[in-house]
């Protein structure tokens, strides 16, 4: 990737992520109103340029990386401009809603990404708005491969990417949670219980990427009939968990519908 000079609007834990991920490449100018927060990321990442919406002006891309609720307000502060790329990771504003802002024909792409983002390993759904072309997709393509991988879709789908692997580290999160107090009620104590369990989340997650086996097809591998797995698995599915994962997608993308009106 070319060096570019990058404007990221929010120092916050998202922004931190692209921060971390690009600083040592590119030019970055970020614009954060919090003092501690200025003083932290400065000494943390030095270089990077940091100060109020003046800092953008050279920009050549521009990512918001703060709260919805406080977008339409910062809008407002931004001159209008044709010929920067704007990017937003906030959740539940689309495309026109930017290019209604910042003014007609502006370049604008959506992106969801998630948690994992945090150290690099995260996965964040792109798409493009009405005056976007292929290079500001490439772009942002590889701007946001400094926090994993992206997957392109439509924007029609960002909400489903929300709900699948937006909201998705928490379902682990919860798997996990459970699975040790579970564990624990066997008799582990809490270091047990958590190593345990980990290693055992890591190594499977580690071998479903590597192997050329699909999920369904490991979990037949690990079953045997009439076996301890099995005997698990039978309780999995007599609670209906198949079900309750669809339930608790379908909500979540309900929900994003909602919050995106």
């Amino acid at each position: 990737m070319k060096k570019n000079i990058i404007g990221i609007i929010g120092g916050g834990n998202m922004g931190e992520a692209l921060i971390k991920g690009l600083y040592a490449k590119n030019t970055l100018h970020v614009c954060e109103t919090n003092e501690a927060r200025v003083k932290y990321l400065n000494s943390t990442y030095r270089g990077i340029v940091l100060g109020d919406l003046k800092v953008l002006e050279s920009a050549s891309v521009v990512v918001f990386a703060v709260k919805p609720q406080d977008m339409e307000g910062l809008l407002k502060q931004i001159p209008k401009a044709k010929n920067k790329l704007f990017i937003s990771i906030a959740a539940g504003l689309t495309t026109k809603f930017f290019e209604k802002h910042l003014g007609s024909r502006v370049r604008v792409v959506r992106a969801m990404p998630n948690l994992p983002a945090l150290i690099g390993e995260g996965v964040t759904g792109i798409c493009v708005g009405a005056y976007a072309i292929g290079a500001d997709l490439k772009l942002s393509q590889s701007i946001l491969a400094s926090i994993g991988e992206t997957v392109v879709v439509k924007e029609s789908m960002i909400d489903a990417v929300t709900a699948v692997s937006g909201s998705g580290p928490a379902y682990v999160f919860l798997f996990v949670e459970q699975w040790i107090n579970a564990a624990i009620k066997l008799g582990f104590d809490s270091a047990q219980a958590k190593q345990l369990v980990y290693k055992t989340l890591i190594g499977s997650a580690h071998l479903l990427g590597k192997s050329e086996f699909s999920a369904g097809e490991l979990r037949i591998k690990v079953t045997s009939k009439g076996g301890t797995t099995q005997a698990a698995l039978d309780v999995f599915s007599k609670k209906k968990f198949d079900q309750i994962m669809k339930e608790a997608l379908s909500a979540a993308n309900k929900r994003a519908k909602e919050l995106a009106k």
